[in-house]
């Protein structure tokens, strides 16, 4: 009985705190990409700031409010590299800018990554829509986890508070 209770009551808690885990590893590797090099597409302004708010500083190309056409942007997004991560919002418009612009970039010859854009979407889905909420977001799951102030980490397959 005791440890149904105990599982009833950690469950939420252990989901929240691997999705955190989760989303902070996928923002370790899209930072080790960008400095690398590897160029972004983002819609917008809002989504600059929030991924440099993450730590994320790199070559960003807006796709919303350039002048330019989607495969104008795909063009210049692979003259500097041979793969190009898309990271557009998780809405409507935003899964067709991803499907539109990774066609171009495949039509150029190159590879277009949409690995982090499905990772983030799986893991913040019933949470955000958008890349710029994506720090409040990573803010709320720690502050979820750890109200207290004390800190989680992940060692060896085990979530442990210290």
């Amino acid at each position: 009985m005791y440890n149904i209770l105990l599982d009833t009551y950690l469950a939420p808690s252990i989901g929240l705190i691997m999705g955190f885990i989760k989303l902070s590893s996928v923002i370790e590797e899209l930072k080790i990409c960008v400095e690398q090099g590897i160029p972004v597409l983002i819609e917008g302004r809002k989504d600059e700031n929030a991924l440099k708010e993450l730590g994320i500083n790199g070559n960003f190309l807006k796709v919303s409010g350039s002048g330019l056409k989607l495969f104008e942007i795909a063009e210049i997004a692979t003259q500097s590299s041979s793969r190009v991560v898309i990271l557009t919002d998780f809405d409507r418009k935003g899964n067709q800018l991803a499907k539109r612009l990774s066609e171009d970039i495949q039509s150029l010859g190159s590879h277009p990554d949409l690995s982090f854009r499905r990772t983030i979407m799986g893991i913040t889905r019933r949470f955000i829509k958008d890349i710029e909420s994506l720090p409040r977001h990573l803010e709320q799951l720690e502050l979820e986890e750890s109200p207290s102030g004390g800190q989680w980490y992940y060692y060896n397959n085990s979530i442990s508070r210290y």
